[in-house]
């Protein structure tokens, strides 16, 4: 039939504003796996819970043991026959955390329920005689273990076991295998015998957190002689940790207290809660620690300068104009409106992620396995719009 002129096709029209709609859906919330790490090893991964019962634990209102999950990325020998591991375990759990503790509608992340990850649940561990060096990260609080999964493939697909520990209510949520649910609380820092500011209850949490790696530290020697793992399987000799946030608070802490740790990390570390003689201490490890634009604007920062500048071992700075405090997090992966909403800068979309893991892995292998310096700050001044310092030196090409 001829058409005539002038007649709008509105079967045409809404056809292709229904191909408009799904191409920006496909753009604004993805479900494909997340980019290959690319290192020489297959990776695996297995949830561990853990019990420590030399401690009672002071964020809930009733007497119980510490309890911990952690999440274990590993070099896998074979992953034949074992399936992918899926962002999130729990979805609905996990994205309902996310979209309270970022004021966001849940719709936005309902596509996470479908994105698959490059770790294989419960793959044989790879042996190894010398064992691999170990990384030990703490979230940003509250933030979940998950948001650093393309960190900790990264690592493990290059020799390293990472291990990510939830803290429960300082992590967002943790739910253990008998369905028990910890939550996040800002009002728990109250709660805390002889505390009387909220500052003292984060320093008492911090404290207590950073207890939590060394229980795990003290947990590696077991697992190392278990059946769940070969002999030997984590390296207790080249320990390194990570901490974002509140997580780089909680390392701080563990580095003045913990001589088994040999390296420390720490992206935007929350030093609010640290006192004047523990910032003048600073760290005395090697260290690697990463300033984003406004972070020292924040009152959560804390006096950062006076911790590195009085180390007895000079950090290794890193100040990144381009990038927004929770750009370590993956927000970039969840969808790219974090970076419309003002959650993420410019810097990860720009091959920021990629600069960063490469610069950590060269920085863990200077201080663990011998590795270049040379090869370490030809990394770090790769880019043009970071600066780097060695303790208050900045070094230039």
């Amino acid at each position: 039939m001829k058409r005539n002129l002038g007649v709008i096709d509105t079967g045409l029209i809404l056809g292709l504003l229904a191909l408009s709609l799904v191409g920006v859906m496909a753009y604004l919330f993805p479900t494909a796996t997340l980019p290959s790490p690319e290192g020489q090893y297959a990776v695996g991964l297995q949830i561990l819970e853990l019990e420590d019962r030399s401690r009672q634990d002071p964020f809930v209102d009733v007497e119980m043991t510490r309890r911990l999950l952690i999440d274990v990325w590993y070099p896998a020998e074979e992953t034949a026959g074992k399936r992918r591991s899926a962002w999130f375990r729990t979805p609905s759990l996990f994205i309902n955390s996310l979209a309270s503790n970022y004021d966001l509608p849940s719709i936005i992340f309902q596509h996470l329920r479908a994105v698959k990850t490059n770790s294989y649940i419960e793959a044989l561990p790879l042996e190894s005689e010398e064992g691999f060096p170990v990384l030990i990260l703490s979230p940003g609080t509250p933030a979940i273990v998950p948001l650093y999964f393309s960190f900790a493939e990264y690592l493990a697909s290059r020799g390293y076991i990472v291990i990510g520990i939830e803290h429960p209510y300082g992590a967002a949520v943790v739910e253990f295998s008998d369905g028990t649910q910890a939550h996040f609380s800002r009002e728990r820092a109250f709660k805390f015998p002889g505390v009387e500011t909220f500052e003292e209850g984060v320093r008492y949490g911090m404290r207590w957190m950073a207890e939590d790696f060394s229980f795990v530290i003290d947990e590696l020697e077991r697992l190392n002689a278990s059946s769940e793992f070969p002999n030997g399987f984590f390296d207790t000799s080249r320990i390194s940790v990570f901490g974002h946030s509140g997580g780089g608070g909680v390392v701080s802490f563990l580095s003045q207290r913990d001589e088994r740790v040999k390296a420390m990390v720490s992206f935007d570390p929350a030093l609010f809660a640290m006192t004047e003689e523990s910032l003048s201490a600073g760290v005395n490890i090697p260290s690697f620690i990463m300033e984003t634009g406004l972070w020292l604007e924040r009152e959560e920062a804390g006096d950062l300068h006076l911790f590195i500048q009085n180390s007895p071992v000079k950090p290794f700075h890193l100040k990144i104009p381009d990038a927004n405090h929770p750009d370590f997090a993956m927000l970039d992966r969840l969808s790219p409106l974090a970076h419309y909403l003002g959650f993420t800068g410019t810097f990860m979309a720009n091959g920021g992620e990629e600069y960063l893991h490469r610069s950590i892995f060269s920085f863990l292998e200077y201080v663990l396995n011998n590795g270049s310096i040379d090869i370490l700050i030809e990394n770090l001044l790769s880019r043009k719009d970071v600066q780097v310092f060695y303790g208050a030196q900045e070094i230039v090409k």
